[in-house]
């Protein structure tokens, strides 16, 4: 995968009052974790959101367990891509050109935001 934008699981928190944008290499895709609690892609337009607008969420996780979770200020979890592994030992978040959010465990695809409906 062609990108300069990766998020590895020993990174911290994404915060929502930190109003972070990244972008994938080409600088054609984005990802932002809103203030209104929503975690979108943008290319042109929107392409994915994780739907979860208005909820209390306000931080993304990148986990040791290669699960990438949403949780409010009380660390209750509010959406998951529900790729927990045990065994993992380096996961990785990739934002591609094209607008795909790929996650992969150890070079093997795991989770991507184009077979996922946002959330469940």
């Amino acid at each position: 995968m062609n990108s300069d934008c990766v998020i590895y699981s020993q990174c911290k928190c994404m915060r929502t009052s930190l109003m972070k944008c990244i972008q994938a290499n080409g600088q054609m895709s984005s990802f932002y974790l809103q203030n209104d609690s929503n975690f979108v892609i943008y290319g042109w337009k929107p392409m994915w959101a994780s739907d979860t607008y208005g909820t209390d969420a306000n931080r993304l996780c990148m986990q040791h367990d290669c699960n990438l979770v949403m949780y409010n200020i009380m660390g209750e979890p509010r959406w998951h891509t529900n790729s927990a592994k045990n065994d993992c030992k380096m996961c990785r978040l990739t934002l591609t050109d094209d607008g795909n959010l790929v996650l992969d465990r150890e070079g093997v695809e795991i989770w991507n935001s184009n077979n996922s409906k946002g959330m469940k």
